[in-house]
């Protein structure tokens, strides 16, 4: 196995390997001489290079340029090594005979010992050699030669206009890599956001993209469905597509299926296709599930060049239990889900996709597992971090295709939980790849609102290709000595970069961290006075939260790229806003104790003014909050979350009157509410309370 990157070195007199996500296969540096930029240097490609080609040398002079500040020129050539200084993008068999080459890229791939899965797909195998006379990249596959641009603009970036020797022989460990960013809690991305977003993506070596959606896309049948949500439209998808491909990304349509469909059974023009009244899933019952299904089919998949689609179909809690309850009788729950998915493969197989879906449900049917056609892939979501993911031996023991997908752990938390997700992904892509996984789809939830900027997911995101692309043999250590130069544009060991690991670290804190969520979100819109988390959050846990975003705050304010300071900048502001908001709640919660065997006004005018004062940050709160927001994403939706904000207040408004009422029952000589038995601010169920609630509705619709 080649060792880490950091430690690929050929002599210890020789310059330091620069950082590079994720690190290639092999890397060698050699002599100490360097290829330096001047204004005579070319950009050459072969006379038969296409616009795949082209564009990949573009992206090569937009790096030049902003690194050194030369626009070098762009040609094409009979004989692409010309004289002089120069860069080559040369796509083997077409602008260099294959015949005659000791060794080509791909075959030196395949010395990587890397995953078996992917030995017959070259095309994403690259060299990149830099000498004193020329910088050249070759590969079998414009995604290969596409991918040596990717590494020589992170040279550029860490290097500037002299880049030592060396020699790159490198490919993926895994075929597929994706991230499925979820737009359908409440955030609804702008085009210019998502197209960055690819670019980002494609920079570092994705080649696959999802939109998880439910209701937010204009269906031209179905215009119920989005109205009201500003959302995605074909052109939108048509446009991110064309961006993709230049990108080699696949924009994989991501259509739910099944259950997930509060939003389109809430209308009454489809409520009668609820399974059992709970606004969640289509019922397999009736015949007009599949005519809409095939009529959304049709509206949404054009827009996309890929030859899938996700029809998702997890988390179907209500599976058979009013409408389709006599066939389950009959043929078992599990085989009304199979036949559920059967009927989806036949729909999308009329536009020309096959089917990928969630495994979840089929994990508990495995002898169903087997009656799947090939073609039907399946993704095995995990999101904790675990030593060991049994789930993945099951798929590999089945023999079929599968991918791994892991999560940003950025969802359900002001702060993604890193630790918990540099778990999750290193040890479910091993897992996988032992397995047989060909793929890797890293899932970036949005549940109860997605309020969290989308910069936030960054970290994990390059994380996730670092390991997939390796084979998850990149360690956080590792990873970290490239991610702060290459992503924040800061030195190795600056702290800006461990303030977010701390930070990471805090929101999981022991009484903050829980599985699948932390409750540093959840304390931003608590109950000032009886909410869940004065009773829960540990002190020391409030002290390490505060410490840490106050060391962000510092440290974050020095990043250079504006985006990245603005809302990192307003996260660590934010979680400082909580961890205050959560102590002064405890703080009244025992002063009313102690008022109530003092019997003295004066505690209780202090508890009523510290409330007061939290509740007067909140207008400016707010406002950053979405201007936050409205830097990124369409404003439709925003509503979701900015009305919790506004029952927050109002909560404040009753804790302070009813703190008040208090303060008059004393100075009138009359026992004090400590135990806010008469506090009734009425039904308050803010972020996954909310589901709470629901699945005791459920409980209640069935018995």
């Amino acid at each position: 196995m080649t060792p880490p990157l950091s430690t690929t070195m050929s002599r210890p007199d020789m310059m330091p390997v620069p950082p590079l996500i994720p690190a290639p296969a092999e890397i060698h540096p050699r002599d100490p001489e360097a290829f330096t930029f001047g204004a005579g240097t070319q950009i050459v490609l072969g006379q038969r290079a296409g616009d795949e080609t082209l564009f990949a040398a573009r992206q090569t002079q937009a790096a030049v340029r902003e690194a050194t500040g030369l626009l070098l020129p762009v040609r094409k050539s009979v004989q692409p090594r010309v004289a002089g200084s120069r860069i080559e993008l040369l796509l083997i068999g077409r602008d260099q005979p294959a015949e005659g080459r000791d060794d080509p890229p791909e075959g030196r791939a395949r010395s990587t010992q890397r995953n078996p899965s992917s030995a017959d797909d070259h095309s994403q195998a690259y060299e990149l050699d830099v000498s004193r006379e020329a910088i050249t990249i070759s590969s079998t596959g414009e995604a290969g030669l596409f991918y040596g641009v990717q590494t020589l603009k992170q040279l550029l970036r860490t290097c500037g206009a002299r880049i030592h020797a060396l020699n790159i022989r490198d490919r993926p460990a895994m075929p597929h890599r994706g991230v499925m960013l979820d737009v359908s809690r409440g955030k609804v991305p702008t085009l210019a956001t998502l197209i960055q977003l690819v670019d980002g993506l494609a920079a570092h070596k994705y080649n696959q993209l999802q939109l998880y959606v439910e209701h937010t896309f204009n269906f031209p049948s179905h215009t119920a469905i989005g109205a009201g949500s500003d959302p995605l439209t074909a052109d939108d998808m048509l446009a991110l597509d064309a961006a993709c491909r230049e990108r080699h990304v696949e924009l994989v349509p991501n259509l739910q299926s099944f259950g997930h469909q509060r939003r389109l059974l809430s209308l009454p023009k489809y409520s009668f296709l609820d399974e059992v009244g709970w606004r969640w899933s289509l019922t397999p019952a009736r015949e007009e599930t599949y005519r809409l299904l095939d009529e959304l089919y049709a509206d949404f998949l054009p827009a996309f060049t890929s030859g899938w689609l996700n029809v998702d179909c997890d988390e179907t809690w209500d599976l058979s239990m009013r409408q389709s309850a006599a066939l389950a009788a009959e043929v078992g729950k599990g085989r009304v889900y199979l036949g559920h998915i059967l009927r989806l493969r036949e729909l999308a197989a009329r536009y020309g996709r096959r089917i990928m879906l969630w495994a979840d449900v089929l994990h508990s049917y495995p002898e169903l597992v087997g009656e799947l056609p090939d073609d039907v892939l399946l993704l095995d979501w995990q999101y904790e971090a675990a030593d060991h993911y049994a789930t993945t031996d099951a798929l590999g023991e089945s023999g079929r295709a599968f991918w791994v997908c892991p999560g940003t752990s950025s969802w359900n938390t002001l702060f993604p939980r890193l630790d918990n997700a540099l778990g999750n992904i290193r040890n479910l892509v091993r897992d996988g790849l032992a397995a047989g996984a060909s793929g890797m789809l890293l899932t970036d939830w949005g549940d109860y609102g997605h309020y969290q900027p989308l910069s936030a997911s960054w970290y994990p995101y390059l994380f996730g290709t670092a390991t997939a692309w390796t084979g998850a043999r990149t360690s956080p250590e590792e990873f970290d000595v490239a991610f702060a130069p290459l992503f924040l544009g800061r030195p190795v060991g600056d702290s800006t970069l461990g303030a977010m690991r701390r930070l990471g670290a805090a929101v999981a804190a022991p009484t903050l961290g829980s599985h699948n969520r932390s409750a540093s979100a959840l304390g931003l819109f608590d109950d000032p006075l009886n909410g869940e988390l004065i009773r829960q959050v540990a002190p020391a846990a409030l002290d390490q939260l505060e410490a840490a975003a106050v060391e962000a705050v510092g440290a974050w304010a020095a990043l250079p790229d504006p985006a990245l300071r603005h809302d990192y900048g307003f996260l660590a502001r934010l979680i400082l806003f909580v961890a205050d908001k959560i102590r002064t709640s405890q703080q009244v919660r025992d002063g009313l104790h102690l008022a109530a065997s003092s019997g003295g006004a004066q505690p209780l005018d202090q508890h009523i003014a510290a409330l007061a004062a939290v509740r007067a940050r909140l207008p400016e709160v707010r406002a950053e909050f979405e201007t936050v927001w409205m830097r990124h994403a369409r404003r439709r939706e925003i509503h979701l979350t900015l009305d919790h904000f506004d029952a927050l207040d109002a909560h404040y408004a009753a804790a302070i009157a009813w703190l008040e009422d208090q303060r008059a029952r004393l100075a009138a000589r009359q026992p004090l509410d400590a135990d806010l038995a008469t506090y009734a601010p009425g039904p308050y169920f803010p972020l996954w309370q909310q589901g709470i609630e629901e699945q005791r509705r459920l409980r209640e619709l069935t018995g």
